[in-house]
């Protein structure tokens, strides 16, 4: 694009960012580009293909159907899965101690039902309000659930706090507020919506028309220039500047940041000239984000029973410990769920 001077840079083709896109061109708005750093769109959202089917490196579950959009542009289109099968997912999961003894005790169900219990209710006063997540939960299970040699009470507690982890996207549940319990945003329905067959990235064909033969696509493709790796954005007045890695710069009347909150929580002090607000800084530095890590396996053949739908693991202290130095893995989060 010859053009250097724009009434709207988007910094970032990731949801949020393509949203914004769509807004605009709906709107008859052409004037603006998208300025992205990787070499496709997407951001957290990337489906890969996976042997016969596809995994999803990013964004993977709709969370939520009333006032959820995804779930009502998805739903329209026939493209979501059947909710009860996406239940049995976690319903029929096999618990298993990490020396490979599968967890057949008559407790386990109630335990986990207790867990359930005590991480969707909302603290009872003004103790408990000011606790974390981790040591609210403690308060409350500490004499209902006990140790027994056939389910190790301790293994099971680890393994509720990586799955709430998981769920939050923190490091620890120590770190997470228990008055994030009744604060927490989100849309009613079942929390866990699988996709059909084609996955996530699907929404980005949603937002540009492409499952409707009566309205033109959006494409939204046209206004994004790869590879431009924001690093400096000038600011003052009714103009701003934005500078990217190679040197490359762009100007326009209005930026529309969209990058992710960790990018931004690394870059915020260095990255805007002049230096935003101190209130800003501060509400940018102390919005909590983790680490969700995925592996996947392929395994040759099915040896799993066919009722089987997932394995959760209780890792003892021994073996995790043992683990970690066997691998050499001196950081980050490892979630033995």
């Amino acid at each position: 694009m010859a053009q250097s001077y724009y009434s709207v840079i988007i910094i970032g083709a990731g949801a949020a960012g393509i949203a914004a896109a769509t807004k605009l061109l709906k709107n008859n708005f052409n004037n603006f580009i998208i300025l992205e750093a990787e070499n496709r769109i997407g951001g957290r959202i990337q489906t890969l293909p996976f042997g016969d089917g596809h995994i999803e490196l990013g964004a993977q579950w709709i969370h939520g159907e009333e006032g959820n959009v995804v779930f009502q542009m998805a739903s329209a289109q026939n493209l979501v899965s059947d909710k009860r099968e996406t239940i049995q997912q976690f319903t029929n999961s096999t618990f298993v101690t990490s020396s490979g003894r599968e967890i057949k005790s008559n407790h386990l169900r109630e335990y986990i039902n207790v867990a359930y219990s005590v991480l969707d209710d909302s603290p009872k006063d003004d103790l408990e309000r000011f606790m974390s997540l981790g040591e609210l939960f403690q308060k409350r299970v500490e004499n209902v659930l006990v140790d027994t040699e056939e389910l190790p009470l301790k293994q099971f507690i680890n393994w509720c706090q990586h799955y709430q982890n998981s769920y939050n996207g923190s490091d620890s549940w120590f770190e997470a507020s228990a008055i994030n319990i009744d604060t927490y945003k989100s849309c009613p329905g079942y929390p866990a919506i699988s996709w059909k067959s084609k996955g996530y990235s699907t929404v980005i064909d949603l937002l540009q028309e492409k499952f409707n033969d009566e309205v033109e696509h959006l494409h939204i493709k046209d206004k994004v220039i790869f590879g431009k790796e924001v690093v400096k954005i000038y600011w003052s007045g009714d103009q701003a500047e934005v500078l990217c890695a190679d040197n490359s710069r762009f100007q326009a009347q209005c930026i529309l940041n969209t990058m992710s909150l960790g990018v931004l929580k690394n870059l915020c002090n260095e990255l805007f000239e002049p230096d935003l607000p101190e209130y800003k800084l501060k509400a940018i530095q102390n919005l909590g984000i983790g680490t969700v890590d995925k592996l996947f396996l392929k395994f040759p053949y099915t040896w799993w029973s066919k009722n089987n739908t997932g394995f959760s693991f209780l890792w003892s202290n021994d073996d995790r410990e043992k683990f970690i130095k066997e691998n050499k893995v001196l950081s980050g989060t490892l979630l033995w769920v």
